[in-house]
Protein backbone atom coordinates (compact mmCIF):
# COMPACT_ATOMS: atom_id res chain seq x y z
CA UNK A 1 0.00 0.00 0.00
CA UNK A 2 1.27 3.41 -1.19
CA UNK A 3 1.76 5.97 1.25
CA UNK A 4 -0.80 8.18 -0.94
CA UNK A 5 -3.34 5.80 -0.27
CA UNK A 6 -2.28 5.64 3.26
CA UNK A 7 -2.84 9.30 3.39
CA UNK A 8 -5.96 9.33 1.61
CA UNK A 9 -7.65 6.96 4.14
CA UNK A 10 -6.47 8.76 7.16
CA UNK A 11 -7.58 12.48 5.47
CA UNK A 12 -11.32 10.93 5.02
CA UNK A 13 -11.46 9.61 8.49
CA UNK A 14 -13.11 12.78 10.34
CA UNK A 15 -15.63 12.65 6.78
CA UNK A 16 -16.35 9.20 7.69
CA UNK A 17 -16.72 10.15 11.49
CA UNK A 18 -18.92 13.08 10.82
CA UNK A 19 -20.86 11.35 8.09
CA UNK A 20 -22.05 8.90 10.65
CA UNK A 21 -23.06 11.08 13.08
CA UNK A 22 -24.98 13.26 11.20
CA UNK A 23 -27.25 10.32 10.91
CA UNK A 24 -27.22 9.44 14.48
CA UNK A 25 -27.10 12.02 16.94
CA UNK A 26 -25.82 15.76 15.30
CA UNK A 27 -29.59 17.09 14.66
CA UNK A 28 -29.25 18.98 17.74
CA UNK A 29 -26.30 20.99 16.38
CA UNK A 30 -28.33 22.20 13.34
CA UNK A 31 -28.57 26.39 14.12
CA UNK A 32 -32.24 26.88 15.62
CA UNK A 33 -32.80 29.47 12.45
CA UNK A 34 -32.23 27.00 9.80
CA UNK A 35 -35.55 25.25 8.99
CA UNK A 36 -35.70 21.32 8.70
CA UNK A 37 -33.12 20.38 10.49
CA UNK A 38 -33.03 16.78 10.31
CA UNK A 39 -32.72 17.43 6.15
CA UNK A 40 -29.65 19.96 6.90
CA UNK A 41 -28.07 16.88 9.25
CA UNK A 42 -28.96 14.10 6.67
CA UNK A 43 -27.93 16.23 3.58
CA UNK A 44 -24.91 17.48 5.31
CA UNK A 45 -23.95 12.93 6.14
CA UNK A 46 -24.88 11.92 2.91
CA UNK A 47 -22.10 14.91 1.62
CA UNK A 48 -19.55 13.66 4.09
CA UNK A 49 -19.78 10.06 3.09
CA UNK A 50 -19.86 10.85 -0.36
CA UNK A 51 -17.13 12.97 -0.02
CA UNK A 52 -15.03 10.27 1.68
CA UNK A 53 -16.01 7.90 -1.45
CA UNK A 54 -14.92 10.17 -3.74
CA UNK A 55 -11.32 10.87 -2.65
CA UNK A 56 -10.80 7.06 -1.67
CA UNK A 57 -11.93 5.65 -4.80
CA UNK A 58 -10.41 8.63 -7.50
CA UNK A 59 -13.51 8.76 -9.17
CA UNK A 60 -14.05 12.24 -9.89
CA UNK A 61 -11.44 12.69 -6.62
CA UNK A 62 -10.95 16.49 -7.78
CA UNK A 63 -14.62 17.34 -7.42
CA UNK A 64 -14.92 15.71 -3.90
CA UNK A 65 -11.96 17.53 -2.90
CA UNK A 66 -13.39 20.64 -3.92
CA UNK A 67 -17.06 19.88 -2.68
CA UNK A 68 -15.80 19.02 0.65
CA UNK A 69 -13.78 22.31 1.11
CA UNK A 70 -16.66 23.99 -0.11
CA UNK A 71 -18.94 22.37 2.41
CA UNK A 72 -16.47 22.94 4.91
CA UNK A 73 -16.48 26.63 4.25
CA UNK A 74 -19.81 26.62 4.39
CA UNK A 75 -20.42 24.87 8.14
CA UNK A 76 -17.89 27.26 9.53
CA UNK A 77 -19.76 30.48 8.39
CA UNK A 78 -23.33 28.95 8.84
CA UNK A 79 -22.46 27.22 12.28
CA UNK A 80 -19.03 28.09 14.14
CA UNK A 81 -18.55 31.91 13.05
CA UNK A 82 -22.45 32.88 14.71
CA UNK A 83 -22.09 30.31 17.65
CA UNK A 84 -18.83 31.81 18.56
CA UNK A 85 -19.80 35.19 19.95
CA UNK A 86 -16.27 35.99 19.08
CA UNK A 87 -14.34 33.18 20.44
CA UNK A 88 -13.08 30.44 17.86
CA UNK A 89 -12.29 27.07 19.61
CA UNK A 90 -10.77 24.56 18.21
CA UNK A 91 -13.36 22.99 16.14
CA UNK A 92 -13.65 25.85 13.66
CA UNK A 93 -10.05 25.96 13.31
CA UNK A 94 -9.73 22.45 11.99
CA UNK A 95 -12.96 22.76 10.19
CA UNK A 96 -11.34 25.80 8.15
CA UNK A 97 -8.04 23.54 8.30
CA UNK A 98 -9.72 20.35 6.60
CA UNK A 99 -11.26 23.30 4.03
CA UNK A 100 -7.63 24.35 3.16
CA UNK A 101 -6.48 21.28 2.79
CA UNK A 102 -9.58 20.07 0.92
CA UNK A 103 -9.38 23.03 -1.60
CA UNK A 104 -5.50 22.31 -1.94
CA UNK A 105 -5.59 18.75 -2.66
CA UNK A 106 -8.03 19.10 -5.32
CA UNK A 107 -5.35 21.00 -7.74
CA UNK A 108 -3.26 17.13 -7.97
CA UNK A 109 -5.96 15.12 -7.60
Amino acid sequence: MSLGTVGKFVYTLPFWYFGVRHFTDLTGAVPGWLPFPEVWAYGTGLCFLAGGVGVLTGKHAALAYKLLGALLIAIYVTVHVPGSMGWIGPIPVLTLGLAGASLAFSENA
